[in-house]
């Protein structure tokens, strides 16, 4: 329909750290993972989750990285961080591998601060094309099936809802998913593909 908003809209929500997308039930919030403990198959204490490095050109999930107590039995060198890309695994209090503790050498792999943080994008501020701060980071989603960091959720700024025209209550605030695909860098602040109108067309409000 000509002059019809393509603003999409739905009832997904982020609750108890789990984002509840009727099409995506292995999508999962960064803050679902970080604080985590991880358990083997075997029922070893693997390590606490601290954060997730991903690369920010594809936006791959490169390796949990974990603090982990049993680096001598994962072949990770003497160091304490570590980075785990699990195959297999359940999440319930913990994340419990699919695999024992034994087995995990090759979902292994050595943490390096040269990789980029998914933890560090919390509460960055996000630019449109056009220069007009869009609002900052409020949460980070997750396909777990693939590992790959499909969206970040904005809370809306003040100046951006207002140069969209929306409407919102008095104490209301505005959270919007925004797709990776739309993210030309993210260092500093992140820098959109697009100017406000087509940020408008291609995000996804939330309620």
């Amino acid at each position: 329909m000509c002059g019809e908003s393509r603003i999409k809209k739905h009832s997904c929500r982020i609750e108890n750290y789990f984002y509840f997308h009727c099409d995506t039930p292995a999508m999962i919030t960064l803050e679902s993972l970080v604080g985590r403990q991880m358990i083997s198959a075997d029922a070893y204490d693997v390590g606490e989750i601290i954060d997730v490095r991903y690369d920010p050109f594809e936006w791959n999930v490169l390796g949990l990285k974990v603090k982990t107590k049993r680096s001598e039995k994962l072949a990770a060198g003497s160091g304490k961080i570590v980075l785990i890309l699990p195959e297999k695994f359940v999440m319930n209090d913990v994340m419990l591998l699919g695999h024992p503790i034994d087995k995990l050498k090759d979902q292994v792999a050595v943490d390096s601060n040269n990789m980029s943080s998914l933890l560090s994008l919390v509460s960055t501020k996000v630019v449109t094309k056009d220069s007009i701060l869009l609002g900052t980071v409020s949460a980070v989603m997750i396909d777990t099936d693939e590992w790959k960091v499909r969206s970040i959720v904005v809370r809306l700024d003040k100046g951006a809802i207002e140069a969209m025209k929306m409407k919102k209550g008095l104490f209301e605030k505005i959270n919007a998913e925004i797709r990776t695909g739309l993210i030309l860098s993210s260092k500093e602040m992140i820098h959109l593909s697009e100017p406000i109108s087509g940020v408008r067309e291609n995000m996804t409000v939330l309620d």
